[in-house]
């Protein structure tokens, strides 16, 4: 044919050119995956901001010459989200998977609310109360520091309870948060021996519910969505602390701490509580979504940044002052425990050595890549002993 190109005998024909559909679907996921990239990321950003503001505001609330009173405060926070995470539930179903979706439906039974929710929303309870009154007597940004060690007493806790195997990597490792707490704790101005007593007592609390987490999810192999944990676990709270708030009334509460507002207390702050109620419910939501749009490593890494910018915005918004020697051990604390939780929940990656696998996740390469990164290491280092040698 007269101006038609001539292919050679023999010769392969060319692959045929993608049909506008196929590029048309390509196009289209790609838009769909960077769309979810986007939502994720905004709830990440989310979570940062709405954690870090509720922080910020229950140290501006838990003040002498504010509302200074933890337990009635707590118990608002954990009644309305009681009452909006079951209405939540009748008016958008979908949002609790463990109760609704059948390949990851939960029985919500005896042993369930026995051996699990009612102790976990008694250590909760405790640890909600102890840290908000805490807030009297220390710093934001020094109650933070201290949190960070709660990774080393999780782990003494899961050992003692067979949880975990010891092995002397975690154990260095935790050691090193652990030395470089104390670096935060020696370079703290206002140090208070009040508060850092109730900050531990908190942190042990808290330490107990995360391991009774784990043991419940490992002995049934149950796993509960974000607000079904939330609908379960605060009304329990919320008995727990509407009993302790009767106790204080019988038997009179302390001076500094576990103090009960009076009436006029309570319509001079109602707008700030109200105010502070809706955001911590607002954070239980933001958390569940996060968790639903995010990966593991996302997830993770944005609570690493969220610690951060609560002691940011301490320093920044409320004035408090941070030593040097504070923020190396605070930015150790937090390169430590990184690497740490990146190699307890991406072991694979991390079978060639942690720099390696450092590396290999941050170019977004799987584990089969930081193993031929290992061996195309060790290939080259034999080569150039052989050149060495001759």
């Amino acid at each position: 044919m007269p101006g038609a190109a001539m292919r050679p005998a023999g010769a392969a024909a060319p692959p045929p050119a993608p049909t506008v559909g196929l590029l048309a679907a390509e196009q289209g996921s790609r838009l769909e995956r960077l769309g979810a990239a986007g939502v994720a990321l905004l709830l990440g950003a989310a979570y940062i901001a709405v954690s870090s503001a509720l922080i910020a505001y229950n140290k501006y609330l838990i003040d002498h010459e504010r509302f200074p009173f933890a337990v009635p405060l707590v118990l608002m926070h954990t009644a309305f989200c009681s009452a909006a995470s079951a209405a939540l539930y009748v008016l958008r179903p979908s949002l609790f998977p463990s109760l609704t979706d059948p390949d990851r439906r939960v029985v919500v039974d005896r042993s369930l609310m026995c051996k699990g929710a009612i102790p976990i929303g008694f250590f909760f309870a405790g640890q909600l109360v102890l840290s908000n009154t805490a807030y009297l007597h220390s710093s934001v940004s020094f109650l933070q520091m201290l949190k960070e060690a709660n990774l080393a007493i999780v782990y003494l806790l899961s050992l003692a309870f067979a949880l975990e195997k010891f092995n002397w990597w975690s154990a260095r490792m935790l050691l090193l948060v652990a030395v470089f707490t104390g670096m935060t704790i020696h370079g703290e101005l206002n140090f208070s021996i009040t508060g850092f007593a109730i900050q531990g007592l908190s942190q042990c609390f808290e330490c107990l519910k995360i391991v009774l987490q784990a043991m419940l999810l490992s002995s049934a192999g149950r796993k509960l969505d974000a607000l079904t944990y939330v609908m379960l676990v605060m009304p329990i709270c919320f008995m727990v602390l509407l009993a302790l708030l009767g106790a204080l009334h019988l038997i009179g509460p302390g001076q500094d701490i576990l103090r009960t507002p009076h009436r006029e207390d309570l319509a001079a702050w109602w707008p700030h509580l109200a105010a502070n109620t809706l955001l911590a419910f607002t954070l239980n939501v933001v958390i569940a979504l996060f968790v639903k749009q995010s990966s593991a490593i996302a997830f993770l890494l944005a609570g690493i940044v969220k610690d951060a910018m609560i002691v940011i915005s301490a320093a920044v918004f409320l004035r408090e002052t941070i030593t040097p020697l504070q923020a190396v051990g605070f930015a150790l604390q937090l390169g430590t425990i990184t690497v740490y939780s990146l190699v307890k929940t991406f072991p694979d990656h991390f079978e060639q050595g942690v720099l390696l696998g450092l590396g290999a996740m941050l170019c977004g390469r799987g584990p089969q890549a930081a193993k031929k990164a290992a061996q195309e290491a060790r290939e080259y280092g034999s080569v150039e002993g052989g050149e060495r040698a001759s």
